[in-house]
């Protein structure tokens, strides 16, 4: 692994969010954005950023890429902070750069809202659909959402679940069913916390950011046909 001896090229990341997300416009607000290098046995830190604001839609972030003749796969993690309360479920994200330039997007997933990957079903009526169930890992039978998606919609999209039936601190799991043929389709994330769980957050704390979800500034739609 050689470093670049010109100018240094960047790696640019393009987050995004759900269209309802909206930035609180009170309060102490930061973003962090912390990015290494995941090759090596000890990661290499390579860009640490903050700013005490919180964007709405997304934003371009960039970072630069030393190696010229390597593979390098980069862990990304991203917190949004409201009265250091997180609005975003915890979760690194990899980059894997084999040259430059190199774009990509990155989807957020803030509390409530879970932006899923499955593996690509083969073709099948719209009635026979795909089924995707978000349940407790350890209980698949403690459900908290079932849907059915047409095979192209099922690629990726958001998942909207009830940040209030979760237990904060315990890992959920998703499941895919290709109803045609009843297969499991790979879905990505495989193993979610969708609640964060903190000894210096109380239940009051807790209680208080919910509320601030609900009223007046809400991150989330009660319209399912926003989900995509």
């Amino acid at each position: 692994m050689s470093l670049l001896t010109e100018q240094t090229p960047t790696v640019i990341l393009d987050f995004r969010l759900p269209p309802e997300f909206r930035a609180p416009l009170d309060g102490d607000n930061e973003t962090i954005v912390s990015v290494k290098v995941f090759n090596s046995q000890s990661p290499i830190n390579i860009k640490d950023w903050h700013r005490a604001s919180i964007f709405d839609a997304g934003w371009k972030f960039d970072f630069p890429h030393h190696y010229s003749d390597v593979g390098v796969r980069y862990q990304v993690n991203v917190q949004i902070l409201h009265n250091q309360l997180p609005l975003l479920i915890e979760q690194d994200y990899f980059v894997i750069v084999n040259s430059t330039p190199h774009r990509q997007v990155v989807h957020l997933s803030p509390i409530g809202f879970l932006y899923i990957e499955t593996q690509e079903p083969d073709p099948v009526l719209p009635e026979e659909a795909v089924t995707i169930i978000l349940h407790e890992a350890e209980a698949a039978e403690v459900e908290l959402v079932r849907i059915k998606h047409d095979e192209q919609s099922a690629a990726a999209f958001y998942l909207k679940y009830d940040p209030d039936s979760v237990i904060p601190g315990k890992r959920y799991a998703l499941t895919g069913i290709e109803n045609r043929y009843h297969q499991r389709l790979l879905i990505t994330p495989e193993l979610v916390e969708l609640s964060p769980a903190s000894p210096n957050t109380t239940s009051r704390s807790f209680r208080a950011l919910m509320r601030w979800l609900e009223n007046p500034l809400r991150l989330f739609t009660d319209s399912a046909a926003k989900i995509r």
